[in-house]
């Protein structure tokens, strides 16, 4: 009785292990079909960006366009327009009529680009399903950082089931801040030329230049 007891506990075992796997498996894939279709075309989308701080109930709201092809990106919002050409990064400060210039790095750039930053993350966290989004045509992906001293505590990102296009991410730190962003009107094969990644600053009268190169 023992016996048949212990193989069936054994079988059950078995019968979980298998389906974590797969079901890791299964999540990491949903996320390489949408880094690849990021990484594959020109998209544009608006978002809209919802910071709530720790400890606190205001909420820091921003929204705007993003523009992406390959490495390069810009987005653009009443507060601040963030263009980046593969090697450098100009941000604009309208209010202040001020532009930064830098060469970003990895983290730097993942902090202004949210796609980058799950292209970053992707293949340095555990990727899992959760129980984040009710609609049947979308996954419910999260990652968590392997490296338990990364900033970030985990990143969930609802993935459309049929075009592989990110819904939302939301992003928690370790200090408990979080930031939500939602994507719509979501378009693949836009055009774009180099131009379309670089700061113009002739075209602003009496702009100051930050240059942090």
């Amino acid at each position: 009785m023992k016996t048949k007891l212990y193989i069936s506990t054994f079988v059950i075992a078995l019968m979980f292990s298998a389906g974590a796997s797969a079901q890791l498996k299964s999540a990491t894939s949903v996320m390489n079909n949408m880094i690849n279709m990021l990484k594959s075309n020109s998209i544009q989308t608006n978002f809209g960006l919802v910071v709530k701080e720790p400890n606190s109930t205001n909420l820091h709201k921003m929204g705007g366009t993003f523009l992406m092809k390959g490495e390069k990106f810009t987005f653009s919002s009443n507060e601040i327009q963030v263009y980046f050409d593969g090697k450098t990064q100009w941000a604009y400060m309208p209010e202040i009529n001020e532009v930064s210039i830098t060469n970003p790095t990895e983290k730097e750039l993942a902090q202004t680009n949210p796609l980058a930053l799950l292209q970053a993350y992707s293949s340095k966290s555990t990727v899992r399903y959760f129980k984040g989004s009710n609609a049947k045509n979308a996954y419910a992906v999260e990652l968590t950082p392997k490296d338990k001293s990364s900033d970030i505590s985990k990143i969930q990102v609802v993935i459309n089931k049929s075009t592989y296009f990110p819904q939302t991410i939301q992003l928690v730190d370790k200090k408990g801040m979080i930031s939500t962003l939602a994507l719509t009107k979501f378009q693949k094969g836009v055009k774009t030329d180099n131009n379309s990644f670089v700061f113009n600053a002739s075209v602003y009268k009496d702009i100051e230049i930050n240059d942090l190169r």
